[in-house]
C-alpha cells in the first residue's frame, strides 16, 4: 500500500512586538487604556504587508481624502455627467465637496487609521493590518483628548508643520464630518434640506 505524502501549507507565523525578529527595531510610545503600544524605529522595518497599508493610508492622510470615498465620488460624476440626463448639479455639488476636502488642513479621520496601522499593541500581529483591531484602536485614541493625540509626540510628528490649536482641530473634525455627510447624502441620491445646500 502506498502513502502519499502531501505537503501542508506553512501557516505563516505571527510577527509580534516580542518576536526576535524584530524585538530590536520597535520601541514603545504610550501606554493606553492600560495597554501599551509600539512602533517601528525606522518604518522600513516594518514587514511588507503592513507597509503598504501604511503606505496607503499616509496617502489618503496627505490627500485629506481615502481612496473608496474618491472612487465612489468620481464613479457618481462620470454616471452625473453621462447618463440619459445629465445632473449637472450633482456633479458639481460632488466637485465641491472634495475640493474643500483636500483643501483642508488636515483630515481627522485620516490621521485616526494612519496612526492605528503606524502604532501596535504588543501581541498584534505586525505581518499585516487587521482593520477590526484598527478599528479598535481607533476607538480608544478617540477617547483620548485632542491634546493629548494631535499635539503631543509621536503623532504630531505626522501633521503638517505648523502651530495646531485644540480649537482648529474641533472645528476641523466638524467640518471634515459635515462634509462626509453631505457626500452620503448625495451619493445616496437623497435630497439635500434647504440647510445643506452647497452654494
Amino acid at each position: 500500500m502506498f502513502r502519499f505524502w502531501t505537503k501542508q501549507k506553512k501557516s505563516k507565523e505571527r510577527a509580534t512586538a516580542i518576536h526576535p525578529k524584530y524585538k530590536k527595531l520597535i520601541e514603545k510610545i504610550a501606554d493606553i487604556d492600560g495597554k501599551s503600544l509600539y512602533q517601528f524605529k525606522n518604518l522600513l522595518d516594518m514587514p511588507h504587508a503592513r507597509f503598504n497599508h501604511v503606505s496607503r493610508f499616509s496617502t489618503e492622510f496627505n490627500m485629506r481624502l481615502d481612496a473608496i470615498t474618491l472612487r465612489e465620488s468620481i464613479n457618481e460624476c462620470e454616471g452625473a455627467l453621462n447618463g440619459s440626463s445629465p445632473n449637472l448639479t450633482k456633479a458639481i455639488q460632488i466637485l465641491m465637496i472634495l475640493k474643500e476636502q483636500i483643501n483642508s488642513i488636515i483630515s481627522i479621520d485620516g490621521s485616526y487609521r494612519l496612526a492605528s496601522c503606524v502604532y501596535f499593541w504588543k501581541d498584534e500581529d505586525l505581518n499585516d493590518y487587521d482593520f477590526e483591531v484598527g478599528d479598535e484602536k481607533i476607538k480608544l485614541f478617540k477617547k483620548m483628548s485632542f491634546d493629548d493625540f494631535f499635539l503631543s509626540q509621536p503623532m504630531n510628528s505626522f501633521l503638517p508643520q505648523m502651530t495646531l490649536l485644540t480649537e482648529d482641530l474641533r472645528i476641523s473634525l466638524e467640518s471634515e464630518r459635515q462634509r462626509k455627510k453631505l457626500l452620503s447624502l448625495i451619493l445616496k441620491n437623497k435630497p439635500l434640506i434647504a440647510a445643506e445646500k452647497i452654494t
